[in-house]
């Protein structure tokens, strides 16, 4: 059940639905929310009569859960489902035959979807509807935010509030974990300072506490509740009520200080959600003057840090946006990109890469096939078997892409990682043959995640393979088409 949702809400957001079909001629649409148990949750719908099968639950490995995976950043829709056995038969169980998935977000976080079906006269889903539905999604905006929807909201990538490695808070879902693991680190080496006996860094998103506190010696039961009442009031000051004290999360450290009087506590605000908000406290001697420079530079360290990850996201969102396919003329290329980089992004998290590096796979994996515009695309992508000529063809677009991103500077070597993304391990991949450790390691996360892609995704030019065929056919070329590191991390990633 979704704890936020009542009657209310149900009539507002039936109202908004029924503009899929004033707007778009469709014949039915639901709206789903991430509820608490990491699963989609059916909130309400229109259109769909008593016999039509609706499925109240949306959970990882649903055709549609894949779909909306694969389609975040905007609507995507079906008009033939026959290449994708499952998903056909959702959507017969039904009574329907075409899809759209709309993706609806609050603050860059996915917190639910709306399911459209059937235009009237059994018209197509077309490019120009791609527009309505986002016009529609946005109006959602405000409805998600007046009923808290975005608290039970499904992280972007592999942010938690659990702890995270060496006793650091794990990220929030707004918050890239480097960034609070900077702030961590920051605060570590400020917690030393003379005059200051503990410093506390706690992370909330409304359900769950996680407090970071180094101190040069354990503080009392006294000491922490008045801690926990200090931050509370400032949370309380940004919107914020926590769960009760008792249910928070703490890992301590030696702060390797030497001051034990904690008489003044100073806290400030560091990071304001939806959905995630910080609080930093330092708890010092009598008369102490080092608590405020020191919360002026986690705040400034907090914004510049936040400012910083901004650019890298409107630089991928402008990579997107001028070097994509168009989603008119390479529907099947565009969305083959999104899934590629979405798990060649994931492959970097697990394998913790920097935040650079992570970036960098991950425009990477979006553009990785962007030379493909330079060629005859439209005629050798459906050749299942394609002759020498288009072989070659194909071959060229590598280095293609790598010479269309050269000029863009940006940040570490986007173009090798494109331009070496179809080399093999065993060195008999193209254009230069590279193997082993030679080929750049972004390229060798893309080429994984490529084939991973192309084997599952139905809009992929070969049958569609399970997860498991999948990975049995990867695994077989572990270590020969496959760096064997990189292997078992996709294997995690795909069964977690």
């Amino acid at each position: 059940m979704l704890p936020f949702w009542n009657a209310e809400h149900e009539l507002r957001a039936k109202k908004i639905l029924y503009r899929f079909l004033e707007e778009m001629g469709a014949t039915k649409a639901a709206l789903y929310f991430a509820g608490t148990e990491g699963s989609f949750e059916l909130a309400t719908h229109y259109g769909f009569g008593r016999r039509d099968s609706l499925t109240t639950e949306i959970r990882a490995g649903h055709p549609v859960w894949d779909m909306l995976r694969r389609h975040r950043s905007g609507p995507a829709y079906v008009n033939d489902a026959h290449e994708n056995k499952a998903l056909q038969a959702f959507l017969e169980s039904s009574g329907s035959t075409r899809l759209m998935v709309v993706p609806l977000q609050f603050a860059g976080r996915l917190v639910g979807f709306a399911d459209v079906r059937d235009k009237a006269r059994r018209g197509t889903f077309e490019p120009d509807d791609v527009v309505v539905a986002r016009t529609i999604a946005a109006v959602f905006d405000e409805l998600i935010r007046e009923t808290g929807g975005y608290r039970q909201s499904m992280a972007p990538t592999t942010a938690t509030t659990a702890a995270g490695a060496g006793g650091k808070p794990a990220p929030g879902p707004t918050l890239h974990r480097a960034v609070i693991e900077e702030l961590a680190t920051l605060l570590h080496a400020y917690a030393s300072l003379p005059s200051l006996a503990a410093a506390a860094l706690t992370v909330t998103d409304g359900r769950s506490v996680r407090c970071l506190l180094m101190r040069a010696a354990l503080l009392t039961d006294l000491q922490r509740h008045a801690l926990v009442t200090h931050q509370t009031q400032v949370f309380a000051q940004a919107g914020i009520v926590p769960p009760p004290a008792t249910s928070w999360g703490w890992d301590e450290r030696d702060s390797e200080g030497h001051e034990m009087r904690s008489d003044e506590i100073h806290s400030a605000l560091v990071h304001s959600g939806p959905p995630v908000w910080i609080v930093v406290s330092l708890l010092t001697a009598p008369r102490s003057t080092a608590a405020e420079p020191v919360l002026t530079a986690m705040v400034r360290h907090c914004e510049l840090a936040q400012t910083l990850r901004n650019y890298r996201k409107a630089t991928r969102n402008l990579a997107k946006v001028l070097l994509e396919p168009g989603e008119a003329t390479f529907p099947h290329l565009r969305a083959h990109s999104q899934g590629v980089s979405e798990l060649a992004q994931r492959i970097a998290v697990g394998l913790r890469l920097a935040e650079a590096e992570e970036e960098l796979v991950t425009v990477a994996g979006y553009l990785h096939d962007v030379g493909m515009r330079e060629l005859d695309y439209a005629r050798i992508y459906r050749i299942e078997r394609p002759g020498e000529v288009e072989r070659r063809l194909f071959q060229r677009h590598p280095v293609l892409g790598a010479r269309i991103v050269e000029a863009a500077e940006f940040p570490g070597d986007l173009a090798g990682a494109i331009r070496h993304h179809h080399e093999r391990w065993d060195g008999n991949g193209y254009p230069h043959r590279l193997a082993g450790r030679n080929i750049p390691l972004a390229s060798r996360i893309i080429h994984l995640a490529e084939v991973y892609d192309v084997l599952t995704a139905a809009s992929s030019y070969r049958r569609t393979a399970s997860r498991e065929a999948a990975l049995d056919v990867i695994r077989g070329e572990s270590g020969k088409q496959f760096d064997r590191d990189l292997v078992p991390v996709l294997a995690e990633l795909i069964r977690s």
